[in-house]
């Protein structure tokens, strides 16, 4: 046995082509170089490092094992600890896991592996999705019971932001689809010299389908992307930890006072989006028809029914349930950067509009089963 060091706290010692490193029980000194290392001529096969009996993982020692592991690699020995505790287990993993800006070009792998790593990704973002939604829907029944100030202290903002606030981009768009659909109607409905029946269809399409459509898309786009950022700098900047350790319920706090004041003014933003729209429609289509405005008044009266009033209105609910879900969810499950942030308001976008449109084929397939 060769001894390299002796001291209170540190005894290295070469026994064969194996380098041991003890540690004492208290490493008090503020750091330990490596640099005697460089004197060891002796090949060195094995690394081996006791640290059993150290009371306290500081800096200068996570440092100086961080050294010697990286002495130990340029001699091509094997670096081991023996019995290394689960909190240096969990700083040495950390310092060698990559950042989450770097850039990583791995190698495409073949097409199958990707068709079935897809297939898992959607079966655990559906899964995780379901499980959500389910919580979310058991928190409704008790939100005012268990969490009465939070509700009042949180909701009224939240209606304010999702209601009044997007009235102005509402009217910009719901006027222009009704102009759209009406001019692009008048022109093949005037060949037949029915062109006042214009009015039916841009009333109909309106309340049934554009109206509460077109409100859920621009709601996506601007008040669940508002959603996933807001929440997901909270979990960003830690608050949402603070939360749960006050012990304080994310989906009472946060998810439900959202999920209701948007759920109570889509179908007011869908009745002003309908009103809109037809104004726009008649805007555009009484410079072609041989009617008056008295006429188209009365005909789009003729042609609406409460019934279609109203099933805009149930898909103007259900949609601001999905936005305002999936927005909550996709803040309160992103990561721990700006980055991860960015692609969680993107990716409450991309699948809010993606789910409303499939409740809203749903729906469709609902209603002519019923014949509604």
């Amino acid at each position: 046995m060769k001894e390299i060091v002796r001291s209170d706290i540190l005894f290295i010692f070469i026994k064969g082509n194996v380098l041991h490193v003890e540690c004492s029980k208290r490493w008090t000194f503020q750091s330990q170089s490596t640099e005697f290392f460089s004197k060891i001529t002796t090949p060195i096969a094995y690394v081996i490092v006791k640290i059993e009996n150290v009371q306290q993982m500081t800096s200068p020692l996570l440092v100086f094992l961080k050294d010697l592991k990286q002495w130990a690699k340029n001699k091509r020995a094997i670096f081991e600890i023996k019995n290394p505790p689960d909190s240096l287990q969990k700083i040495f993993k950390l310092a060698q896991a990559p950042t989450h800006s770097a850039v990583r070009f791995t190698k495409p792998s073949n097409f199958i592996y990707r068709i079935g790593q897809k297939s898992i990704d959607c079966y655990i973002v559906l899964k995780n999705g379901l499980v959500f939604f389910i919580a979310l829907i058991q928190s409704l029944s008790k939100a005012y019971i268990d969490h009465p100030k939070n509700m009042e202290n949180n909701f009224l903002p939240f209606l304010q932001q999702t209601g009044s606030d997007a009235l102005p981009i509402v009217a910009l768009i719901s006027a222009l689809v009704g102009l759209i659909m009406a001019f692009v109607s008048v022109v093949q409905l005037e060949r037949f010299g029915a062109s006042i029946y214009v009015a039916d269809l841009v009333a109909l399409a309106m309340t049934r389908e554009m109206g509460c459509l077109m409100t859920g898309v621009i709601m996506a786009g601007r008040t669940g992307a508002a959603f996933a950022a807001s929440i997901g700098s909270m979990r960003v900047n830690e608050e949402l930890d603070a939360l749960q350790t006050f012990g304080i319920d994310h989906m009472a706090y946060l998810v439900i006072p959202r999920v209701i004041a948007l759920a109570l003014m889509m179908p007011l933003l869908c009745i002003f989006a309908n009103l809109i729209g037809i104004f726009g429609g008649m805007v555009s289509a009484l410079p072609f028809t041989k009617g008056s405005l008295t006429q188209y008044l009365l005909q789009t009266k003729k042609a609406l029914a409460i019934g279609d009033i109203l099933i805009g209105l149930l898909k103007s609910v259900s949609f601001g349930v999905i936005i305002a879900g999936i927005g909550c969810y996709k803040g309160m499950n992103c990561g721990r950067n700006a980055t991860a942030v960015g692609e969680a308001t993107t990716s409450a976008v991309v699948q809010g509009i993606t789910w409303i449109i499939v409740a809203d084929a749903l729906f469709a397939l609902l209603f002519t089963a019923l014949k509604i």
